[in-house]
């Protein structure tokens, strides 16, 4: 895997050894969730680091761009949509999206789906942007077999409470989720509410402190400010000796005029992390 392939390609394509997308369909909760995954140019030989992407609130903010790139630097990537969102099934609660995240990790890492995408169960990545950047280092907090969690511009919903943001919660639900399935803007709210401090990014932090952590922030965000929302678990984690690289990127909340600078961020971080497996024959 070489982090300066993220923004070069093969001069042309060879039929035996095309990138390939492949749709899924994973179950969580009861509830079928859909999305794809990518495989690398086969010139690229395996297995592949592996990176599961986690979508914000609702997700109108694609990291498509991002995806494209690993795949180039030849890793696996899983994108799929949460419960609620962008047609998976069930109703959208922010308490799903931890478990859907699970449920697709240790799907990924699962013997025989790791033979059949080329998926190194040894490096496989989680990545999330804003109520994803919460979601995946919820996550991580679970799954022992992560190599590495890059939360970028992470919303914090216990952060919101703390610091009285919750009508700007509740008017991003309200207004932003249109597109999701739910019962109501309020049965979001209230689940926000009743669940604050365990969605909170600092509930067990202790359990990040011997992972590897990417936390990047938009230094001009105004939805998930990082003073508020990313940089008290950084400074917990710094503390406590923790594996973690905190960067700054000039940008507001979608990094939407830096995304170059972003990708170039995560992809060398990633590449610095990564733990080739040898096969042995």
């Amino acid at each position: 895997m070489k982090s300066n392939n993220a923004f070069v390609e093969y001069e042309e394509d060879y039929q035996t050894s095309c990138p390939e997308i492949f749709e899924l369909n994973i179950v969580s909760g009861g509830c079928h969730l859909y999305g794809y995954l990518l495989v690398p140019d086969k010139r690229i030989s395996g297995p592949y680091p592996t990176i599961i992407m986690s979508h914000g609130f609702p997700g109108y903010t694609t990291n498509n761009d991002l995806e494209l790139a690993f795949m180039r630097m030849g890793c696996v990537v899983i994108h799929m949509n949460h419960r609620g969102a962008w047609g998976s099934e069930g109703n959208y609660l922010f308490t799903n999206l931890k478990e859907d995240l699970i449920a697709i990790a240790k799907w990924a890492h699962n013997a025989a789906i790791a033979d059949q995408y080329g998926i190194d169960v040894n490096n496989i990545f989680l990545v999330g942007h804003s109520m994803g950047g919460q979601t995946v280092l919820n996550a991580a907090k679970d799954l022992g077999f992560i190599r590495g969690v890059v939360a970028m511009a992470a919303y914090d919903i216990g952060a919101a409470f703390r610091y009285k943001m919750e009508k700007d919660l509740f008017l991003m639900i309200e207004t932003e989720g249109q597109c999701l399935k739910m019962t109501s803007a309020s049965e979001v709210y209230e689940n926000a509410l009743v669940n604050q401090q365990e969605l909170s990014v600092l509930n067990r932090y202790e359990e990040l402190i011997h992972k590897n952590v990417l936390l990047v922030e938009a230094s001009y965000d105004t939805i998930a400010p990082p003073d508020k929302m990313l940089k008290p678990l950084a400074t917990k984690l710094a503390e406590a000796g923790g594996n973690i690289q905190y960067e700054s990127i000039a940008s507001n909340h979608s990094f939407i005029g830096q995304r170059m600078k972003l990708t170039n961020i995560v992809g060398r971080w990633i590449e610095e992390v990564y733990s080739p497996t040898h096969c042995v024959s």
